[in-house]
């Protein structure tokens, strides 16, 4: 019987280790299948200039539409050119969103309204602001893009007064976010790049924070973070010679009490004048200013947060209020930072979820200060409430797995990305909302 056992075990043996091999292979090409659709899905943005700017509008002598007449090619990160007519022509192309983004000189009038005309659509109408204006015009681009060759211009809503609008001609760009089922390579604004936007923002991180690394992986960069434990939050901070320094508040807040001291850092605002300011960019106007004039706002407020990195650009500010005044610059994208699916973990749907840097909230600020208040043997000094944190934009921070109490009793939703918290920045609580692009030729 043994003998018997070992004449078939070899040939059941191989039998067994061919059957191994094929389910193995059958397994590796299913997986590589899959990796291939991924990666053909993968978002794409481009950013295209526009010559035709001009005058729009009417002037009792004659009218006019800007004809807008958008770059044909576009550089791919790996030195190829596409044109125009080769991404509109991609298989399954899928526009998944299409901004306009120009200045405005002068305007004549009130309340000046336009559309975007392109292909057979026409956008809804939008409204012109003096400064930099954002529109989303997705529906009138995709329409546009079955024949590029169609003219693409920005029409007034009223032809019969004296009433237009001055655009800058060389600040008018268009925005395409796209996939296809082609492999693409990647576009410049795929993937996060050497600037000063991110060189000035994320060095106010903490040392071994998952962004900064990132950044200087996907940048090749070599940046490293000011202070230890990231720049904390200080009301009306905004100098960096101050930074850890203690004070009694100049403003007494539900916080910051006046028999107390804190260490300085930055506010919101301090933060993004500082960052600009380091870039040669000029100072954003205030957030209740910003607020006001409400550009932007038609295209952004009330949307799904998914949709915002089809229309923004790393260095756009967004103003709030949610009780109180605050603002956050816009980063890009953990797919933009370099996660993936596989990588991302647990914050795999918020791949393409905007991201933002903001000096606000953060309970985790707390605990690492109060360590550093203990350790430098400080007395009647208390730690931050918060510091220059990157969070992730939501509806709400009800869906995050994770939430923790700060210390004076808010309680704040996060994820866990690279064993760090990624925290929610909700906009359930958010009444008014404005957006606000610096002039970026005057970037360093």
């Amino acid at each position: 019987m043994n003998e018997h056992r070992n004449l078939r075990g070899p040939a059941s043996g191989n039998r067994t280790a061919r059957t191994l091999t094929v389910l193995l292979a059958a397994i590796l090409l299913l997986f590589l299948l899959l990796c291939g659709a991924a990666a053909a899905e993968e978002r794409h943005t481009i950013l295209l200039s526009c010559s035709g700017g001009g005058y729009v509008g009417w002037d009792k002598q004659s009218e006019s539409d800007a004809v807008l007449a958008p770059e044909t090619q576009v550089k791919a990160a790996d030195g190829t050119v596409w044109t125009l007519e080769q991404i509109a022509g991609l298989p399954d192309l899928k526009l998944h969103g299409a901004a306009l983004r120009f200045s405005v000189k002068e305007l004549r009038g009130t309340d000046l309204k336009y559309s975007l005309i392109g292909g057979k659509s026409r956008s809804v109408m939008l409204p012109a602001h003096l400064g930099y204006n954002l529109w989303d015009v997705t529906e009138t681009v995709g329409s546009w893009l079955e024949d590029p060759g169609s003219a693409l211009k920005v029409v007034p809503m009223f032809r019969l007064m004296n009433m237009g609008m001055k655009i800058r001609g060389n600040t008018v760009f268009l925005q395409l976010t796209f996939s296809s089922s082609q492999t693409l390579p990647r576009f410049p604004l795929d993937r996060v790049s050497e600037s000063g936007i991110y060189e000035n923002s994320l060095c106010m991180l903490d040392a071994g924070n998952p962004y900064l690394a990132r950044y200087d992986d996907t940048a090749d960069s070599l940046l490293t973070a000011n202070l230890e434990l990231g720049v904390p939050y200080y009301y009306a901070g905004g100098s960096e010679e101050k930074f850890l320094r203690r004070f009694y508040p100049g403003t007494p807040t539900g916080y910051y009490r006046p028999e107390h001291m804190y260490l300085c850092g930055l506010d919101c605002v301090g933060m993004t004048h500082l960052i600009y300011e380091k870039c040669g960019l000029d100072r954003h106007p205030s957030i209740s200013d910003l607020l006001f004039t409400g550009a932007g706002s038609e295209a952004l407020y009330g949307r799904d947060p998914g949709d915002w990195p089809t229309l923004l650009l790393p260095g756009d500010l967004i103003a709030v209020k949610h009780g109180t005044f605050h603002i956050l610059m816009y980063l890009g994208t953990m797919r933009q930072f370099g996660w993936t699916e596989r990588t991302a973990g647990e914050a795999a749907d918020l791949l393409d979820a905007p991201l933002v840097i903001h000096c606000g909230g953060n309970p985790f600020y707390y605990d690492r200060y109060q360590q550093f208040i203990r350790d430098m043997r400080y007395r009647n000094t208390f730690p931050p409430d918060g510091g220059v944190t990157v969070a992730v934009i939501r509806q709400t921070d009800g869906d995050a797995p994770h939430s923790t109490e700060s210390a004076w009793g808010k309680t704040y939703g996060w994820y866990s990305v690279d064993n760090y918290p990624l925290l929610v920045f909700p906009l359930d609580d958010c009444t008014e909302m404005a957006w606000y692009s610096p002039d970026r030729s005057q970037m360093k």
